[in-house]
């Protein structure tokens, strides 16, 4: 393995870990959530966030990137307690104040890869559009939010 690899490896797990429970606690959010605009648009960031999940893995494979275990420095599961936010939000008020948190999480998230040397630059690619498909699909909650009955919550 490339020493590119040893560096860039962790980062990328814990980006795809990251992704990995985020959409899935996006889908319970989905079925939790009462009103139908919302708990179609929470379902279909849940539903992106898994697609992205899958194209990162399939990269990750295709480019040989294996998971690295270090005993120095940063492990997976501490870069993903400083990014992770959990999602629970029983209201649309807190869902809407969650999905802001979120967002932020998921731009630190892609800013703690893309930020660093990055070797691969198809992969780095991908991950930009990944970026900024996350970013639309967190405008929209901003707009559906807008449009609620509800004061807005969602600067």
């Amino acid at each position: 393995m490339k020493k590119d690899n040893k560096e860039i490896a962790p980062k990328l797990y814990a980006l795809l870990s990251f992704l990995h429970q985020t959409s899935e606690e996006f889908e319970i959010v989905g079925e939790e959530i009462k009103d139908k605009n919302i708990k179609m648009t929470i379902r279909g960031l849940a539903i992106e966030i898994r697609q992205y999940e899958h194209e990162l893995n399939s990269q990750l494979q295709s480019l040989r990137i294996k998971e690295i275990n270090l005993t120095t420095g940063d492990s997976v599961e501490v870069l993903l307690k400083n990014i992770h936010f959990v999602v629970k939000a029983p209201t649309e008020k807190e869902t809407f104040d969650d999905c802001r948190k979120s967002e932020a999480s998921f731009n630190k998230a892609y800013r703690n890869i893309l930020n660093e040397y990055f070797p691969y630059p198809d992969l780095k690619s991908m991950l930009v559009y990944q970026s900024n498909g996350i970013k639309c699909a967190f405008m929209k909650m901003k707009l559906l939010n807008s449009i609620s009955h509800e004061s807005p919550c969602y600067p």
